[in-house]
């Protein structure tokens, strides 16, 4: 079996859930890869791992350390930064996990795997008037104001776009 089918079936099993299943092709590949001193281990490779080590074993610092150096190997690549969220959301970090798809964001703003796990945090834009309360009701006020013309300014964009 070459190393890239091996881990397409460790991807597959991570999608499908199946994390330990996904573990066993990913520890195959890493002492793949252990074995020849010369060739580095792909950032692909750390950061899955790192994510089914989390996800499967609860082996969170390991996790964490993997996911990182995969995107300190490779920071352009958004998909780790979601790993490492979801990594973070595991161990009940939530702010770190907010800190890194924020900065997932910096690389591609229109990431579709980014803003599907902001929207499941439930990521809400800050007071209109920042040093106000949050319930103080020219915020809420304001808020629903702002919020009324943005559905205006989509709808009109919509329609100008058909």
């Amino acid at each position: 079996m070459l190393l890239n089918d091996t881990f397409l079936l460790g991807c597959a099993y991570l999608k499908e859930s199946n994390y330990r299943e996904a573990l066993v092709y990913f520890r195959r590949l890493l002492a793949a890869y252990e074995e020849s001193p010369d060739a580095a281990v792909p950032a692909e490779l750390l950061s899955n791992c790192g994510l089914a080590l989390a996800l499967g074993e609860n082996r969170i610092s390991e996790a964490v350390a993997y996911c990182t150096s995969a995107i300190k190997k490779e920071f352009y690549h958004p998909e780790f930064y979601v790993n490492l969220a979801r990594v973070y959301l595991k161990a009940n970090r939530r702010s770190s996990a907010v800190d890194v798809l924020n900065k997932g964001l910096k690389i591609d703003g229109q990431n579709p795997g980014i803003l599907t796990e902001l929207r499941k945090l439930g990521i809400r834009r800050k007071p209109v008037v920042g040093f106000l309360a949050r319930g103080n009701p020219i915020n809420k006020v304001l808020g629903r104001v702002k919020a009324r013309l943005r559905a205006k300014d989509k709808k009109t964009r919509k329609q100008a776009a058909s």
